[in-house]
């Protein structure tokens, strides 16, 4: 089978590899389209990432085999995947912070070598631990693969959305307009809260606008956290959401933010070095810092109302589809200085439409 190997830093290599083998209690599932997640481009321009290793979570396919005590699930039948599962009996799952467990964190399905979601290929290995406990979601027949591949990123952006706990009519500050922050847009506008976004790239703002945003900033200005506090008559946001976090960013954020506010960043930190801040400024101002790093068990019947009843324009998030041999060309454009990318949805049969 084909499949796109990370081989180094920038360095994806479009190869054969042998089609997984399955035990008896593991499905083998062709992959019909993956989408390329934050976590994808920071691992695929990372030296900590381990090489070689096939990326890709965001899976919908169909089942190709089934191993012989398999019984719940059928050749042929769609489904979308969730890579990691906790297991809900370990001290971080009884607390809800289901990414910090340690099978969550470990298991996952794969194309060969280390387990790293494997969709970068034709077909991958869906292991017994998901194929039991919810990793495989059945689709019904209106919803399309397309959309079936969102439901990670829905599910981690209304995990991260509980984080902050916000309410309906405060006004949150989502920094950075790519897949992430297209559907935080989209995700607080269906609860009732505010966005403002801000971004470097302007077609990314336009599309903000059209998602729902109230007001968009050029992410590069000199004085961003001035214009924000303007726009909130001095006040400042209730809360701000790190998407692709950076030390300037971080800052400008902090800067923006009311007496009270909150910030959340996503996932693990985009810049090296050291980043100085006044620990005495926040606490004098009541500022709570938080983090998000993955799916929320408790949020997944909920993720799967959102992606299924068609009622949010999920759609809109996504800005190319491509065939799995094109995916080193636009995973340079997203990586690049200011891209205007959002959500990439790739397929590995060569359709890219």
């Amino acid at each position: 089978m084909k499949a796109q190997v990370f081989r180094g830093v920038d360095r994806l290599c479009y190869e054969d590899l042998p089609q997984p083998t399955i035990a008896a209690d593991e499905i083998l599932l062709k992959v019909e389209v993956v989408g390329v997640s934050p976590h994808d481009l920071r691992a695929l321009t990372s030296r900590e990432t381990e090489s070689p290793c096939v990326l890709g979570s965001e899976i919908a396919g169909t089942i190709a085999a089934v191993g012989d005590d398999v019984s719940q699930w059928w050749v042929g039948q769609r489904v979308a995947t969730v890579s990691r599962i906790p297991c809900m009996r370990c001290r971080e799952c009884l607390r809800d912070r289901f990414s910090l467990c340690s099978v969550y964190r470990g298991i996952t399905t794969t194309a060969g070598f280390t387990p790293s979601g494997g969709g970068f290929a034709e077909y991958v290995r869906v292991p017994a631990h998901l194929v039991c406990h919810g990793g495989l979601v059945p689709l019904p027949g209106h919803v399309t693969l397309d959309r079936a591949c969102l439901l990670q990123p829905v599910n981690l952006s209304l995990s991260a959305i509980e984080r902050l706990q916000v309410r309906a009519g405060q006004l949150v500050w989502v920094l950075g307009a790519g897949s992430i922050g297209s559907m935080f847009v989209l995700l607080l506008k269906r609860f009732g809260m505010r966005a403002i976004v801000s971004d470097p790239n302007p077609d990314r703002l336009e599309v903000a606008l059209d998602l729902g945003a109230e007001a968009v900033f050029c992410g590069t200005s000199d004085d961003l956290h001035t214009k924000i506090r303007a726009f909130t008559d001095g006040e400042g946001v209730e809360a701000a959401i790190l998407t692709a976090p950076s030390n300037e960013s971080f800052l400008n954020a902090l800067d923006g933010l009311r007496p009270g506010g909150k910030l959340l960043g996503l996932t693990d930190y985009a810049e090296n070095g050291t980043l100085l801040f006044d620990p005495l400024s926040l606490m004098r101002r009541q500022i709570d810092l938080l983090g998000c790093g993955g799916m929320s068990f408790r949020w997944q019947p909920t993720a799967i109302d959102l992606v299924f009843d068609y009622r949010l324009p999920l759609e809109s998030v996504v800005s190319d589809r491509v065939s799995l041999s094109e995916l080193p060309e636009i995973v340079a454009r997203a990586t690049a200085s200011k891209p205007a990318t959002r959500k990439i949805l790739v397929y590995p049969d060569s359709r890219s439409g």
